[in-house]
């Protein structure tokens, strides 16, 4: 039935001028999905500024890396809402949303001797703690 759905797709597309991209997701039967790597961190100074500042300077080069299609780290922001909410935590000191081109990529980024290197050496030296909850489209 998908075979089928997908047969009809592309020849529909095709008609429309956009048939190289569903050729490309036909021919494996799969289109790549992307990989979110989200991560919280607690730094062993909690609230330190100039923790937090090295932190980001350090990680933003992790965005120039292969396979990497976007990398934002921030800090926590203070919402007012209109009532309490239990689930909410923000005594993290920083938050990295992280997208790959797929597992593969996600997989090769943890290899990566500079991210290695600067993981190891430069920012879990700053951590106290942290929290990965990776997922993918």
């Amino acid at each position: 039935m998908i075979r089928r759905y997908l047969m009809v797709l592309t020849a529909i597309m095709a008609a429309i001028g956009i048939s190289d991209v569903v050729h490309a997701q036909t021919e494996t039967g799969t289109a790549p999905h992307k990989v979110h790597h989200v991560v919280v961190i607690w730094l062993k100074q909690p609230g330190d500024e100039n923790g937090r500042r090295q932190y980001i300077q350090e990680s933003q080069q992790f965005a120039r890396l292969p396979g990497v299609l976007s990398y934002e780290i921030g800090s926590p922001v203070a919402i007012q809402r209109g009532r309490a909410n239990t689930a909410l935590d923000e005594s993290y000191d920083l938050a990295i949303s992280s997208t790959y081109e797929s597992r593969q990529a996600f997989e090769d980024f943890l290899k990566n001797p500079e991210y290695v290197r600067v993981a190891q050496e430069v920012l879990r030296p700053l951590v106290d703690k942290y929290k990965v909850y990776d997922f993918i489209e």
